[in-house]
């Protein structure tokens, strides 16, 4: 089993933006080491303007076989660079190291679930909520987004050096407690589809701003991935229609001066039905718990009170489909970025499981959960490896 890392020391995305801040002269987290764009051949001299679009789930792997029957007019499989996600590789962790230029060991996202007892134990990091309660219920236990996240954002950065920053997702997300922390210091605008979002970007490309960095997310492609797979047609239908959409984009309304990113939070495997692990807190895995699993069904972090009995269960059921790994040994570093406080330790648990091959480790909270055909989280090369694709005019 090819277990893939994030590269923390150049070649992920949390280096990417550093590298995005050191193009406009802004200030980068302190350590951080920025993406080296010269020596990946990519020139973004006199760039005043570049616009970033991070497609969820769009992992190299699965952008390469679409390539197979589909090609793009701006650029060749040969042209691709490979960045990796971070460590989970999903959406929170991923997309809050993309807005802050931190790794998640210092901006803290962990995951889809987290324990947090200061806000009721079991916490959807995406809902901002109380795990099966309504989006954003934190803000009713003193939740304030836009304090949580103590770094930075880039936009606060970049606008410290006098360049605009913008965020433009989906309608549904954009007045969010998550797309309001990651976007403070810069202006969120939301969209219903693909002609709408790109309508919203020709209006900041044709202000008159001398400088400015707009990050545009489309989160449907994960959707789709979900619940087809990332091997359906609907995902490579989805993303040969997004990509075009850029490059024409790109040819009729792009001026010289400005350059172009496509890039993921993380990319996705193919989880077949029949490597599903289904388990719940009547199972013998459960007994020394003191919470529900947190994190994904591709990783998950375990809260017990007895490490050792309760590792040696989870490896004698399921040793053949998971690594079960003691936090009282891991390498924060090379899984988080860095070590990390005492407060965010305890938040990852006593032990983490990490799926192999196609597996997945799926917790039944409410009993109401269903399959997915495609998942993310864990360290898989499809899960970890995104592309970085350039496009520049003049």
């Amino acid at each position: 089993m090819e277990l893939v890392f994030p590269d923390y020391e150049g070649s992920s995305i949390v280096n990417f933006s550093a590298g995005l801040l050191e193009h406009f002269m802004a200030q980068r987290p302190d350590g951080s080491v920025p993406y080296s764009f010269e020596s990946n051949k990519i020139d973004l001299s006199g760039s005043e303007k570049v616009v970033v679009f991070v497609i969820d789930a769009l992992g190299y792997f699965n952008l390469l076989r679409i390539m197979e029957e589909n090609s793009f007019r701006l650029f060749s499989r040969e042209d691709i660079r490979i960045l990796t996600s971070v460590f989970p590789s999903t959406t929170t962790a991923a997309l809050t190291s993309i807005f802050t230029a931190n790794t998640p060991s210092r901006h803290g996202f962990l995951g889809y679930l987290l324990n947090i007892p200061e806000y009721g134990g079991l916490v959807n990091m995406i809902e901002l909520t109380p795990y099966t309660q309504d989006r954003d219920n934190l803000t009713r236990l003193g939740f304030d987004p836009l304090k949580y996240i103590e770094r930075q954002t880039i936009f606060e950065s970049l606008k410290e050096a006098g360049v605009r920053g913008y965020h433009l997702t989906s309608k549904s997300f954009v007045n969010t407690g998550l797309t309001r922390m990651h976007t403070r210091g810069g202006i969120a605008r939301g969209a219903h589809g693909i002609g709408d979002i790109l309508e919203e970007l020709k209006i900041v490309l044709d202000s008159e701003e001398a400088s400015s960095l707009t990050i545009v997310y489309w989160g449907l492609i994960d959707t789709y991935g979900h619940r087809y797979g990332p091997e359906s047609l609907a995902y490579s239908v989805e993303t040969t229609a997004l990509i075009r959409s850029i490059e024409d984009f790109f040819d009729r309304y792009v001026e010289p001066g400005t350059s172009f990113f496509i890039t993921a939070d993380h990319g996705q495997i193919q989880t077949p039905w029949d490597r599903e692990i289904w388990w719940s807190k009547f199972d013998r895995s459960f007994e020394h718990m003191y919470s529900m699993p947190g994190g994904e069904q591709r990783m998950a972090y375990i809260y017990t009170s007895d490490r050792e009995k309760t590792r040696e269960v989870l490896e004698e059921l399921y040793g053949d489909s998971l690594l079960v790994i003691p936090t009282d040994s891991l390498d924060w570093k090379r899984y988080f970025g860095g070590e990390m406080s005492n407060t965010l330790k305890k938040r990852v648990g006593e032990l983490i499981t990490i799926s192999k091959e196609d597996y997945s480790f799926c917790f039944k909270y409410t009993g109401q959960e269903h399959s997915l055909k495609g998942r993310h989280g864990g360290l898989s090369p499809e899960e970890m490896y995104v592309p970085l694709i350039f496009l520049k005019k003049g």
